[in-house]
């Protein structure tokens, strides 16, 4: 881990690397608004359930926790050619609440701050600021500091900054380096409890008491699912009762770190599991690590996606669950039920993080082929990028049942009825592009369902 010296520099020189980049979007927008002379980055506004005073769990807004990782609502920031960020960070003195904890990072030795006791003190301080643009989930924040409605979140602003969050500044890869060896510790503890037995909640528990965090504080819901829960793509329910049959544990699950999120999946397969399915676990685990040696510089993401799909084509002909070659599956589509996700998403601040689908700075998309039109990411891979590579093969009868009207003879369906009792595969690592070509955050951390752990 970095000391707490290495941090402040490499937050430093972030900073400075995102104020630049700001600076040039806010010229790049001048030529189409020549008054905005800023941006204000909002925290943001805690929102409430209807009819209720229970808020929803709140996170900071993106680009404003790219600049300052601080938590909790309502603190502005102010970006402005010329002079340094000023942070306006609200510090309410409430009796209801417990004051905000330490957060252990050093923005406050970074950025300019002046401390305010609430939101309306923030816009208070923050005065006049209708020549700026706004950023944020409040509107009425951006009224209330004279900002017009056309200078909230501008479109071309907005691509502008997406574009550049794909590029993970030193400070950001260290921040989701940390959070993957933090997720790594939950899992090595879940695959230890799961080889026991354990239940679905049981597990969760064990994964949080492993990483130190709360369920709120995780990136996402975690996904713990034994059997034919695998199979449901964001399974949350975490069910109390003991796994039968006990086959299959699929655990996808994340932590953060200052706002940067990892996001790692691994499938287990116990004793009782039916050989077919340990083959197509061991199969799809080498084209997991195929597709991560193909990561670099220049490579096109929809290229990765489609030959995840002749792998998979490649894995039901060889394991027996196909009776067609593997190219026939793939150029009929047959593969598509057995894989109806994309293959990854690009990972940051958000755990599917922006711009994955941009083809240039100012906004053009590059729209996923008909063929797959589930694929987050078809951007062009770039030095810096960090992006998830995660194929899967699922037995899902909603997606099956078509299939096999259709196309009767094309698999040997027998099996997969027993196959639908073991829900599915992922497998998912996180993967920072090098002028070298990758390196792979998590494999070594978290090792695969056929790699010995400690303990």
């Amino acid at each position: 881990m970095e000391s707490v010296m290495d941090r402040t520099a490499l937050f430093r020189d972030h900073v400075d690397h995102v104020v630049a980049r700001t600076n040039e979007a806010l010229r790049a927008y001048a030529q189409k608004d020549a008054g905005c002379e800023g941006i204000v980055f909002h925290a943001g506004k805690m929102l409430y359930h209807h009819a209720d005073d229970q808020p929803f769990p709140f996170r900071p807004m993106f680009h404003f926790t790219r600049f300052a990782p601080v938590p909790g609502p309502d603190h502005l920031l102010v970006v402005r050619p010329g002079s340094a960020p000023k942070l306006y960070r609200v510090v309410a003195q409430d009796f209801w609440h417990e004051p905000p904890a330490p957060t252990g990072h050093p923005f406050d030795e970074v950025l300019d701050i002046e401390n305010v006791e609430s939101a309306d003190a923030a816009i208070a301080a923050a005065g006049d600021l209708s020549d700026c643009a706004y950023f944020g989930n409040a509107p009425d924040v951006a009224r209330k500091l004279g900002i017009d409605a056309s200078r909230v979140e501008p479109e071309l602003l907005v691509s502008l900054l997406d574009w550049d969050r794909g590029m993970k500044t030193p400070y950001e890869v260290d921040c989701i380096r940390e959070a993957c060896g933090t997720a790594a510790n939950g899992h090595l503890a879940v695959r230890r409890a799961a080889m026991r037995g354990a239940s679905e909640r049981e597990l969760f528990a064990t994964y949080l008491e492993a990483t130190g965090f709360l369920e709120n504080e995780t990136p996402y819901g975690s996904i713990i699912g034994w059997d034919e829960n695998a199979a449901t793509l964001h399974y949350t329910s975490k069910r109390v009762a003991k796994p039968d049959p006990g086959y299959v544990l699929l655990i996808d699950a994340g932590t953060s770190c200052f706002g940067y999120a990892s996001d790692v999946t691994r499938t287990y397969a116990t004793a009782s599991a039916p050989a077919e399915f340990v083959a197509a676990l061991d199969a799809m685990d080498d084209l997991e690590q195929e597709l991560v040696n193909k990561v670099g510089p220049g490579v096109g993401f929809i290229d990765l996606h489609i030959d995840a799909h002749r792998g998979v084509a490649k894995i039901l002909h060889e394991t027996g669950i196909a009776k067609k070659s593997a190219d026939e599956l793939y150029d009929l589509g047959l593969t598509q039920p057995f894989l109806p996700h994309g293959l990854g998403h690009h990972l940051g601040l958000q755990v599917h993080d922006v711009g994955g689908r941009q083809k240039t700075p100012e906004g053009e998309i590059e729209a996923p082929p008909e063929k797959f039109p589930s694929l987050r990411t078809t951007r062009e891979l770039a030095v810096g990028h960090v992006v998830t590579i995660e194929p899967g093969l699922y037995f899902i009868p909603m997606l099956l049942d078509p299939v096999r009207a259709e196309h009767p003879d094309a698999f040997d369906w027998d099996l997969v009825d027993r196959l639908v009792p073991c829900g599915g595969i992922r497998i998912e690592d996180d993967v920072l592009v090098t002028e070298a070509g990758r390196e792979d955050l998590t494999r070594g951390l978290i090792p695969g369902h056929r790699e010995p752990i400690d303990g």
